[in-house]
């Protein structure tokens, strides 16, 4: 019988943020098959994601494949249990990790339907620094190519890293405008600095990235591709941000993680039939004929490196947009003759665009042009979040 599995990020905020969902064939008594996904790192919030497959032939989720209570805690070879996990529902579990001995193995402990499920136990690793995160363009208003570096030639223990990354970036509305109009009064007025002129945009990434120095001579790893963006995206409008964060992994888990990332791209990624095979480091210690998808991590720490790209830096295209300003003599002509109101062409989604601050002709000044509300409005495309490391006085 088939079942429908889902794998999702360590870092998705919700249990929708997830990186691949497949079919996994398994028997059919393998109904209620355990997934979980999540990592633990030292002196940091652990979020754990548990949910259940189901039979590949259901129409829609069913609720219940993420309506899992169970008691999750961290465990320790010396002895210690950490208190359980908060259960924030839909399958997300929130744990508080402290300080870890070094000299301790550590894993997770699922009590869930009867059963008692958990992780090899495992010592901390560390995560050395990023070197450096770079990118390069090699064709003019080409693709432009982010990477990674770093190395641990020092101790030469971590040679498996994973990465992800957060990005930011600044956009703004087409038109830089300070005269806004009321259309309860039908009267206009001033706003300066402009309000909604700057705002930000932000993702976070959703595939799986490992990399490996085993079969290299020296334990570094130079200018490891991440991710792409077209040139023309709107990332690189204004102001772009990328911080990377890698961890360092074992053997098992980069063995995993390859397996994983190997069987989407050979079977198509979505929808796939994958083997049960991919299991993990979990297993059911109560009733070990029962299966488990996922694999825990126990970290010493992550690190982090953040990069800025400037507008200027990258060869963009033209970029062409529906934002023609309509002049003001035209907007004139076109309520004239549908006997409408400035009120009324408000109420049709357009604003005054632009800024005009001569002061003389107010209260009776009207703009000098019109245009829609979503190209003198960023929020339209993006929030007033602004990063609190965002290095511009922009508001």
């Amino acid at each position: 019988m088939n079942f429908k599995v889902f794998f999702c990020l360590l870092t998705a905020p919700v249990i929708t943020g997830c990186v691949s969902e497949f079919n996994a064939k398994l028997p059919s008594s393998d109904t209620q098959i355990l997934i979980v996904d999540g990592n633990v790192v030292e002196n940091s919030e652990a979020t754990f994601y548990l949910s259940k497959s189901f039979p590949v032939d259901s129409l829609v989720i069913p609720k219940k494949s993420f309506d899992i209570d169970a008691k999750l805690t961290l465990i320790g070879s010396n002895g210690y249990e950490s208190a359980p996990a908060t259960n924030s529902g839909k399958g997300v579990y929130r744990l508080y990790v402290g300080e870890l001995d070094d000299n301790a193995e550590y894993g997770i402990r699922i009590e869930y339907d009867g059963n008692t499920y958990q992780s090899a136990l495992a010592k901390p690793l560390y995560t050395p620094e990023i070197d450096s995160v770079s990118w390069i363009q090699p064709e003019k208003e080409g693709p432009v190519f982010f990477r990674v570096s770093t190395h641990d030639t020092d101790t030469n223990e971590a040679k498996f890293f994973s990465w992800s990354y957060t990005e930011n970036w600044e956009i703004t509305a087409r038109y830089y405008t300070t005269l806004f109009f009321n259309s309860d009064s039908s009267s206009y007025y001033f706003v300066y600095p402009p309000p909604y002129f700057y705002c930000w945009k932000s993702s976070e990434s959703n595939v799986l990235l490992v990399g490996s120095t085993e079969s290299l001579k020296e334990n570094r790893v130079v200018n490891k591709p991440l991710y792409q963006q077209v040139a023309e995206n709107s990332r690189f409008s204004v102001l772009y941000c990328v911080t990377v964060t890698q961890k360092a992994i074992s053997k098992g888990a980069y063995d995993y993680y390859r397996n994983k990332i190997s069987l989407n791209e050979e079977m198509g990624g979505l929808f796939t039939p994958q083997p049960a095979e991919l299991t993990g480091n979990i297993s059911c210690r109560t009733d070990p004929s029962k299966k488990v998808m996922g694999y825990i991590e126990i970290s010493k720490n992550s690190t982090q490196k953040r990069l800025f790209v400037s507008a200027e830096q990258i060869k963009r295209p033209a970029i062409y947009d529906d934002c023609t300003a309509l002049s003001s003599d035209s907007v004139n002509a076109f309520l004239n003759e549908r006997e409408m109101t400035y009120a009324d062409f408000y109420s049709l989604g357009f604003r005054p665009a632009g800024s005009n601050m001569d002061m003389k002709y107010y209260p009776k000044i009207v703009p000098e042009q019109w245009a829609k509300a979503s190209c003198t409005d960023c929020t339209y495309n993006g929030t007033k979040d602004k990063p609190d490391f965002w290095p511009n006085d922009h508001q």
